[in-house]
């Protein structure tokens, strides 16, 4: 990370103000980063897999105004948060999205642990339908506002589990303190994008949160989940309606839309 790719990465989420190591600005870049920077998952679903240094991480999210999945999102973001001084760790999670808490899963999740001023952080961009929209203070067993929904943290033999307010309280992943290096997010990586059975293989899967609602598309459906708490969702019937919907929706070009072509 350099000043020219911070500025470019700042016009990519239409950020505006002051910039600095403090907690106003990791709040809001936060908030803007899965807004205008989509969960997508077109290279796996395409038969790419997805390249995790920087300079390609960059290159496709920032220059090209791609989206990408949880090790791009997050891999971006903490090299922002590094070269402002934030202390970031990289942790993964096992997903327990749609299972129940003690539910048994494979470390495939990427998030990170952000410490400012002695106090740490969750930190985390690329959840797809339940991402944050704000740092959540780890410690803290009580329920934290974020601009979206509420989230909390849980702890229990040494574990951590993030939950968010869906009508009631929904498990997300569940991790541990032990920070990762580089090889084992290349495996985990590996796995998601070729695995025959994984989700992100076999399905198309787009989401976006901005301070209206959250928008999912998957299984040809575009959910839309207001703030407000209503709900509404769109069948997407063909190529045509697909292709409008990720240019007005998700905010994706036209080279995003022409990969997806020659899959289709």
């Amino acid at each position: 990370m350099d000043d020219l790719k911070l500025e470019k990465y700042l016009k990519r989420i239409y950020y505006s103000g002051d910039v600095g190591a403090n907690m106003e600005f990791l709040k809001r870049i936060h908030q803007l980063h899965p807004q205008y920077i989509p969960f997508e998952n077109i290279d796996s679903y395409t038969g790419t897999v997805p390249l995790l240094d920087f300079e390609n991480i960059f290159e496709k999210l920032v220059v090209e105004s791609r989206g990408g999945y949880c090790y791009e999102q997050n891999l971006l973001l903490s090299e922002v948060l590094k070269y402002f001084g934030f202390k970031v760790q990289l942790q993964l999670g096992r997903v327990l999205w749609r299972k129940d808490e003690n539910s048994s899963a494979a470390k495939t999740h990427l998030l990170l642990i952000v410490e400012w001023e002695g106090q740490k952080y969750l930190v985390d961009c690329g959840f797809g339908t339940a991402t944050l929209t704000a740092p959540l203070l780890l410690n803290n067993v009580e329920p934290q506002d974020t601009p979206n929904e509420q989230f909390k943290i849980s702890q229990k033999n040494g574990a951590y589990t993030l939950w968010t307010w869906r009508e009631k309280w929904l498990p997300v992943y569940r991790f541990e303190l032990e920070e990762v290096e580089y090889p084992d997010l290349e495996i985990c990586n590996w796995y998601l994008a070729t695995h025959p059975e994984s989700n992100f293989k076999k399905n198309l899967v787009f989401s976006k949160v901005d301070e209206n609602a959250r928008y999912t598309f998957s299984n040809d459906t575009l959910n839309i989940r207001k703030k407000t708490g209503g709900k509404e969702s769109v069948s997407i019937e063909n190529d045509v309606q697909l292709f409008q919907m990720l240019k007005d929706v998700f905010g994706l070009k036209e080279n995003a839309i022409e990969l997806l072509k020659q899959k289709r």
